[in-house]
């Protein structure tokens, strides 16, 4: 065999044996490739797992984020409520405290005014005993020429006949009159259980005009006033600072009936004593309205 038969035979063997090894070199790449496309699939794969869970996460934190703010607002709303209702109840407290000692005040304010009622109805009460004694006494003495009555503050009202002390239209005083006043003043005026008593002296006459003018029967029941007044201070000696007049003409009746025996009964002097007490009924008054006011705020 020639040299060159030689030489082709030999690079046919090297041809093929190349085109082997490329052969098996190519099957071995493909498998390679196909196992790197293979992993580069399950890569993918994962990659996309990855993202979707990425996506999940990220969606669940920003519902946590939220979730997470409206938790705060609400802890802000809860604590800003829990301090006003702190606040609240501090303020409760204090009301509390101030109604307690309101109450309290009221108490001692009610008790007060117990001791001062009670104190009051005593001495109303010490009164009219007295002179339930003196109109009794001056009944059985002066019959009668003399009425004698209490009222409700204490007041205790002897009521002459105007015929008794002056003469029909007339202000000057009769000896009987003179002496019915030195009885009245010794008796009662100067007694010293009305020693401390004001001395109110008012007239008053009948309705029927004197000369026909009204004016004159204003003044015969203001001069008699004045007539008796002056002489309980001059010759009974009561004491002048004692004494008062008025007149009321006939503006004042006792009885209001169109017979003599009414207008006589109006033509009169009145000797009132006034107790220094005299505002005691009035005040009597009030302290059981404020008693009432203060009861009625405690039921409250």
């Amino acid at each position: 065999m020639s040299k060159k038969g030689i030489l082709a035979i030999i690079s046919i063997c090297i041809a093929a044996i190349a085109a082997i090894v490329l052969a098996v070199m190519l099957h071995s790449t493909s498998g390679k490739l196909k196992q790197t496309q293979a992993e580069l699939v399950a890569t993918n794969a994962t990659l996309q797992r990855t993202e979707t869970a990425k996506a999940d996460l990220e969606k669940k934190l920003t519902e946590t984020q939220g979730t997470l703010e409206k938790t705060r607002l609400e802890l802000s709303q809860t604590q800003e409520i829990l301090q006003n209702e702190s606040e609240a109840a501090r303020k409760i407290a204090a009301e509390r405290n101030a109604l307690q000692q309101d109450k309290s005040a009221l108490e001692r304010e009610k008790e007060g005014l117990r001791a001062k009622l009670t104190e009051i109805e005593s001495e109303l009460q010490r009164i009219r005993t007295q002179s339930q004694r003196s109109i009794a006494a001056i009944q059985e003495k002066f019959k009668d020429t003399v009425g004698a009555v209490l009222d409700d503050a204490g007041r205790l009202k002897l009521d002459v006949k105007g015929k008794i002390l002056f003469e029909t239209g007339s202000a000057i005083l009769s000896t009987e009159g003179k002496a019915l006043l030195d009885a009245i003043a010794e008796d009662v005026l100067l007694n010293t259980n009305y020693a401390d008593y004001a001395v109110r002296v008012e007239g008053h006459t009948d309705d029927a005009p004197i000369g026909g003018s009204e004016l004159r029967n204003w003044n015969l029941s203001t001069e008699r006033a004045i007539a008796a007044v002056k002489y309980l201070q001059v010759h009974a000696e009561v004491d002048s600072q004692r004494l008062a007049a008025t007149g009321y003409a006939f503006y004042q009746p006792i009885d209001t009936a169109d017979t003599p025996e009414a207008k006589a009964k109006n033509r009169r002097i009145e000797i009132i004593l006034v107790p220094p007490q005299d505002f005691l009924s009035e005040l009597l008054a009030s302290l059981q309205k404020v008693m009432e006011s203060i009861e009625t705020k405690e039921s409250q």
